[in-house]
């Protein structure tokens, strides 16, 4: 029998993926950043794209239209952003920069840029590249889930096979 691990992957990626965004969050602080670093990935999409809907960011970030909807609100609020009715659908908002975020979009974006130098640096001393191992992985997933690969490998899991 294989030894169980404790703690379990999936709770060593949440806590390594907590610590990425605390640390990301604490750099912001220290150097007078003024953006919650989980919403990173929105002002960088919105940079790429342009004026996107929370459906769109959610496709583009892969987080569920919720999740997204609950970042935006206290961006739009604070002013960073500006929801508006999309020209082309007026069923739909567009999030995008206010004029007075732009300053602090450089900022982010600049800093970002840096922060990949520091993850190669990062990946070059664990020697692998996390973040392509880690998209190679999501992708394995989604071809085959943990359960078929679970009840492939050890049919007796599997409710509907006789013993």
């Amino acid at each position: 029998m294989a030894v169980l691990r404790s703690p379990q992957f999936g709770a060593i990626l949440f806590r390594a993926s907590e610590l990425v965004g605390q640390q990301g969050q604490d750099a912001f602080e220290q150097l007078g950043i003024p953006l919650d670093a989980r919403k990173i990935s929105i002002v960088l999409a919105l940079h790429r794209h342009g004026p996107l809907s929370s459906s769109e960011l959610a496709d583009r970030i892969g987080h569920s239209r919720q999740l997204i909807e609950a970042r935006l609100k206290p961006v739009v609020a604070d002013g960073f952003l500006v929801s508006r009715i999309d020209p082309q659908d007026s069923r739909k908002r567009v999030y995008d920069f206010a004029d007075s975020a732009k300053p602090v979009v450089a900022d982010v974006l600049a800093t970002m840029a840096d922060f990949e130098i520091v993850y190669d640096e990062i990946w070059a001393e664990l020697g692998v590249d996390l973040e392509q191992a880690l998209k190679a992985f999501e992708t394995a997933l989604k071809a085959r889930t943990l359960t078929q690969r679970l009840l492939a490998r050890f049919p007796h899991h599997n409710p509907e096979e006789p013993e």
